[in-house]
């Protein structure tokens, strides 16, 4: 009996030992094919950031020098450590028809761990598509409508005029955005507005409309603007400063865009361009485009009474639109330029 048992005690040994062979080559298996997945996965993020950032490099270009966009969407992808020599592949598509870039990066990821299983390499690939536009639709303005036959971008200070008791008198008109009311109104100066200009329907955006305010509302502008002049940095309150020329567009400088969250830098706005001022209060009126004012100062003591007077610098900019703007067909009298990643 004893040897008999001893027999079974061994046999039984051997196979658990059999089976934790067995059971290890399969855990290490699984971990071998989690290292490598992993590594894959952080070459795939690698190479979807480097098409991010070449589609939207080449974007910036368009609609003015197609072949500069393949340009700088293929300098951007080898910044990135895109090196065809060494195999890795990259395809650019520049489309002047929507004016957008498309850009595709793959590259061979070794195995290390898979080997053992037979595996050697994978390819791993991400794509990116940047579109450039004009907006169609923004929160986030000032309130103010800006006559088209004020518009200029010759570099020089614009006095936007507003006179309660006659628009015609001006150029510069307060619109009821997010409602009517002094109060409304004012916050919508200090903060940009809340409400999308076409937010009831995407058709409404093709035809933008948005009414002129009620009653006299300069001690509420008055208060609106002296909040974004005291609450902007003096590390962000000149043009030099919040704005880098770039051919003739503008850039913004990180620091200073309130588009991404800046709160130290208030004085650069985008503003709806109208075409008249119509007789009267609480009229809509047709928003033809968007463009960007940088705010230089209000003018003196002139901002009492039933006048205004701001001083602004008229600006085209190009722009990482906020995710409530819908981005429309490039219009190249508009003075915001849009480009945004669509794929």
């Amino acid at each position: 009996m004893r040897t008999r048992s001893g027999t079974r005690e061994k046999s039984e040994r051997g196979q658990a030992l059999v089976m934790f062979v067995l059971a290890a080559g399969v855990l290490f298996g699984f971990v071998a094919m989690t290292i490598d997945v992993g590594l894959i996965l952080h070459q795939r993020r690698v190479l979807q950031n480097t098409a991010d950032a070449a589609a939207l490099a080449g974007a910036i270009e368009l609609p003015d020098s197609p072949g500069l966009a393949y340009d700088k969407a293929q300098e951007w992808a080898e910044n990135n450590g895109i090196d065809t020599a060494s195999g890795d592949e990259l395809d650019i598509t520049v489309n002047t028809l929507d004016n957008s870039v498309s850009v595709r990066v793959e590259r061979e990821q070794d195995f290390m761990f898979g080997r053992v299983l037979g595996l050697v390499s994978t390819g791993v690939h991400a794509d990116a598509t940047a579109r450039v536009g004009s907006p169609l639709n923004l929160a986030g303005i000032l309130p103010f409508g800006v006559l088209e036959s004020a518009i200029n971008y010759n570099g020089n200070p614009t006095t936007f005029k507003y006179d309660a008791t006659n628009p015609s008198n001006g150029n510069f008109g307060p619109l009821a955005v997010d409602g009517p009311g002094s109060s409304i109104l004012q916050d919508s100066i200090k903060y940009g507005t809340q409400t999308g200009i076409c937010a009831e329907s995407q058709s409404a955006c093709q035809n933008p409309t948005a009414n002129t305010q009620t009653g006299n509302v300069v001690s509420a502008t008055r208060n609106g603007f002296n909040y974004r002049f005291n609450n902007t940095t003096t590390s962000c309150d000149s043009l030099d400063e919040v704005l880098s020329l770039d051919g003739e567009s503008y850039q913004i400088n990180g620091i200073c865009n309130p588009f991404v969250g800046a709160s130290n830098s208030l004085r650069l706005v985008l503003v709806p361009v109208i075409t008249s001022f119509p007789n009267g209060s609480s009229h809509p009126v047709t928003i033809k485009y968007f463009t960007a004012l940088f705010l230089n100062g209000m003018q003196g003591n002139k901002c009492t009474g039933n006048s205004c007077e701001i001083s602004g610098t008229l600006v085209k900019i190009v722009a990482d639109p906020a995710n409530d703007a819908t981005l429309g067909t490039y219009d190249p009298a508009n003075g915001v330029r849009f480009v945004r990643l669509v794929e």
